[in-house]
């Protein structure tokens, strides 16, 4: 099956219209495992010419987005959250690990907290993964990778923490 943007875009307004909390985000983890499947879909949203981070769809109404990444190289972003919103990553080629961090000293104004390593994972081409609210994580990249990432609140959230790891 041939999925559209608008297709998968009206497909999520309706889990999460059903339940914007943890367990829509997991109803639209499950699909979207058959979207990032999808091979046509890829080559239609996930250009290689395209910027590294593209904004596919974006819903006022429930305050969502869909966003469309393709990394050309490694890259590993620092532990962070999201703060007060949510985030679920799609895979879709290449492979992404993702490491899940526990708080060991919370941060304070001027401060930055520390976490310690508390797992990893690798997304494969059809492995989804949600991070809820305040969910601690940071994706690494030993190469190319696409994936699609679905976020809440992307322009009413204030930006979330980067922390400190520790060994």
């Amino acid at each position: 099956m041939a999925f559209t943007i608008d297709a998968v875009a009206q497909q999520v307004r309706h889990f999460l219209l059903e339940d914007n909390g943890p367990a829509g985000r997991e109803r639209v983890r499950v699909y979207l495992q058959d979207v990032v499947s999808d091979q046509a879909f890829a080559n239609e949203y996930l250009d290689d010419a395209q910027p590294q981070r593209r904004v596919l769809y974006e819903d006022a109404d429930l305050g969502f987005a869909i966003l469309g990444h393709v990394f050309k190289e490694a890259r590993k972003a620092p532990p962070h959250d999201h703060g007060i919103s949510w985030a679920i990553y799609g895979q879709v080629a290449g492979v992404t690990t993702m490491d899940g961090w526990d708080v060991i000293e919370p941060g304070e104004p001027g401060k930055q907290g520390t976490v310690k390593l508390r797992d990893s994972i690798e997304l494969t081409p059809g492995n989804v993964r949600v991070y809820n609210e305040n969910e601690i994580h940071s994706p690494r990249r030993d190469g190319p990778a696409k994936l699609i990432r679905i976020e809440g609140n992307p322009s009413q959230n204030p930006p979330g923490r980067v922390w400190q790891p520790v060994q």
